[in-house]
């Protein structure tokens, strides 16, 4: 993942969703990885670790992939990039799920007691 910063916020590109999306895009257009490839002047195996998420393609590559696949950049990265709220969420969500329920439980407390803490907190400005 490689993030970069916009008015604030940083965002996270997966290279894991952008995969998907050229995957799907590949197969609606009825194209095989070696089909596509060649269309492009890359290489099949190339094809198939973008599509997994494994290589991380250049623009020029990008581009390329949109003008055969029939689409556009914009939506070609759309689903590619969030926010670092929803990285650390989906970070906090995998640490959550390896914890028993009494576990949970005690962080939600935690959670819901600190919120009421702020909430006390700005009252009493």
């Amino acid at each position: 993942m490689i993030k970069y910063k916009k008015l604030g916020l940083i965002y996270i590109m997966d290279f894991y969703q952008l995969g998907k999306k050229i995957r799907s895009l590949r197969l609606t257009n009825h194209l095989s990885q070696a089909e596509l490839a060649e269309s492009i002047d890359v290489s099949t195996n190339y094809i198939g670790q973008i599509e997994r998420g494994d290589r991380k393609p250049s623009l020029e590559t990008l581009v390329s992939l949109c003008e055969v696949l029939h689409t556009s950049l914009d939506y070609i990265l759309s689903d590619s990039r969030s926010s670092s709220d929803d990285y650390i969420m989906f970070n906090i969500e995998s640490e959550l799920k390896k914890l028993s329920t009494d576990e949970k439980q005690y962080f939600f407390q935690m959670i819901t007691s600190y919120q009421d803490l702020k909430k006390g907190t700005k009252k009493e400005l």
